[in-house]
């Protein structure tokens, strides 16, 4: 089994243990008031973070044109004692609990800098590593400075790290005022919003967003080509994402035809079912290429 050791930042620890211990306290004051703790499934989250449970994997994200990896994305995957292996759909949700989405966090930035530290040591030919983190954590004031001590403590330039904030209300908020997102780009952490086009998004804030990439949410292609209306929706997108000249992602790219279809747009990357699945390792995901 693929596992890392995980040691949150210190300070981040701290702060972490002060909130539990607080809301412990009230729970105990309070005969168990959900709203104040932790539920029983978020502890056993956090458990597990600290037990070596969690591990990471990496999907690679392709060049249209080349097949070539581009970039890469880290996942988090749950080797629970009881169930087996468990995808993020699975325990993702206690990420809407602060203390828990913290600790996520923690675990991911610490993992991934561990495994730049050691691609560096070896030489390998690096690209930048996306970490998905909830807008409500990077939206803190003190994130950029806790990532960039983190990214130092490992000896890892932050340039190498990727800022992905799944799309919403939030994330919104973040990405489109330049003095939430001036410590990041000040140490040079690129920034991405993900599944944008799928609900939440607002087309008239998208020229204000302070991004460098937009990873497309796959239900956009679930149509295309097939379809005439879906395949026009997708195309009027890519050329807009193209004129305003951010690094465009694309998921569910699931089928030969789909790939052919993108073929017009070979600055493109894709992802999907019709490529490699993530690796654990970060040398060996470095390593893939696609071949049509």
């Amino acid at each position: 089994m693929y596992t890392l050791d995980y040691a949150p930042p210190e300070s981040l620890a701290n702060t972490l243990d002060s909130h539990i211990d607080f809301v412990a306290q009230n729970d105990a004051d309070t005969s168990g008031d959900a709203s104040l703790g932790l539920s029983e499934f978020e502890r056993r989250v956090c458990d597990g973070l600290h037990a070596g449970e969690f591990h990471l994997v990496f999907q690679g994200t392709y060049r249209a044109a080349s097949g070539v990896v581009a970039r890469l994305e880290a996942q988090v995957r749950w080797m629970h004692p009881d169930y087996g292996l468990l995808l993020p759909g699975i325990f993702m949700m206690p990420l809407d609990q602060p203390i828990v989405a913290r600790e996520m966090v923690s675990f991911v930035v610490n993992s991934v800098c561990r495994e730049l530290r050691d691609a560096l040591a070896a030489k390998l030919p690096l690209q930048p590593i996306a970490i998905t983190v909830p807008a409500q954590v990077a939206l803190l004031n003190s994130f950029a400075e806790e990532l960039v001590r983190v990214a130092a403590s490992y000896g890892v330039p932050a340039s190498l790290l990727e800022i992905e904030v799944t799309d919403g209300v939030e994330a919104a908020k973040l990405l489109s005022l330049r003095t939430l997102t001036e410590g990041l780009r000040e140490a040079g952490v690129g920034l991405s919003i993900g599944k944008w086009g799928n609900g939440a998004s607002s087309m008239a804030s998208l020229g204000s967003l302070d991004v460098d990439t937009v990873i497309v949410a796959r239900e956009l292609m679930a149509a295309v080509p097939g379809d005439k209306r879906g395949a026009a929706v997708m195309t009027a997108i890519m050329d807009l994402l193209h004129a305003l000249d951010v690094r465009v992602v694309v998921s569910g790219v699931d089928t030969q035809e789909q790939f052919q279809w993108l073929s017009r747009w070979p600055e493109a990357l894709v992802q999907g079912l019709l490529f490699e699945r993530p690796h654990a390792g970060l040398a060996r995901a470095l390593a893939l290429r696609w071949k049509a």
